[in-house]
């Protein structure tokens, strides 16, 4: 055990408390037994160690005995190891790189699309909307959420120059943000329960048109592929469920 540099005040310190008294009380230790810890005038015993891991699960229990490692460690909740373990065994080796960005991409945006829901519910309860609408409000809202995700990730792979041979068109990365802005726009009005699109667009010329039709094509076209895919590797999943039960 490491005493000469203050191993209590240290751990204190990077545990980010206030005072050793925060430190006693969360660890249910005395403060008489703490100060001479501290002082060095006493080693810790097995309870007095155990207490501090308990009070402070990311304590480093290889520190606390030898004063060797880092102070603090990464400790991982059950639902960080329940993904991390269902990564490693069920997608890691999935060897289709459009399936992984897809699951990527939506894990990002699960967070956003959560706190979204969140607060189209709260609104829906500010303004009295009856279940039955609030749930076309989800449908809608799920949808499109959807859709940001698939455009999102069309736009990451679009490349940013070279030539109609390596597959740059030019003004496409624009098209696509103005896709992507657009269901953003539809978002945030379904979000606020907006039925009535008050927002003055300006008037879309025919070539506006035939381009943002073909770029919806493309779109619709990802998310066939993606679920395609999806439903192709969910019965892969089955079936090797289905062996190991067997």
């Amino acid at each position: 055990m490491a005493n000469e540099n203050n191993w209590v005040k240290i751990l204190i310190d990077k545990l980010e408390l206030s005072t050793t008294a925060e430190f006693c009380r969360k660890a249910d230790l005395g403060r008489g037994l703490v100060d001479k810890l501290s002082a060095g005038e006493n080693q810790p015993r097995f309870d007095t160690l155990k207490k501090i891991k308990d009070a402070f699960p990311k304590t480093n229990l290889n520190w606390l005995i030898s004063g060797v490692g880092e102070v603090l460690e990464d400790v991982k909740d059950d639902a960080e190891i329940k993904l991390t373990e269902l990564y490693l065994s069920k997608l890691k080796s999935v060897e289709n790189p459009r399936f992984k960005n897809y699951l990527l991409a939506s894990i990002e945006h699960f967070a956003q699309d959560y706190t979204e829901l969140e607060e189209m519910e709260n609104n829906a309860k500010a303004q009295l909307v009856t279940d039955k609408d609030l749930m076309l409000f989800h449908m809608e809202l799920l949808f499109f959420q959807y859709r940001r995700r698939i455009v999102s990730n069309t736009l990451k792979q679009a490349p940013e120059s070279g030539s109609l041979l390596s597959g740059f068109v030019p003004g496409r990365i624009e098209k696509i943000t103005e896709l992507l802005d657009g269901i953003n726009r539809k978002i945030l009005k379904t979000v606020n329960l907006v039925t009535d699109d008050l927002v003055n667009i300006p008037e879309e010329t025919e070539q506006d048109v035939a381009s943002e039709t073909s770029l919806d094509e493309e779109v619709i076209a990802d998310e066939r592929r993606n679920l395609t895919e999806l439903m192709e590797y969910g019965q892969k999943l089955e079936k090797s469920n289905s062996d190991e039960k067997e």
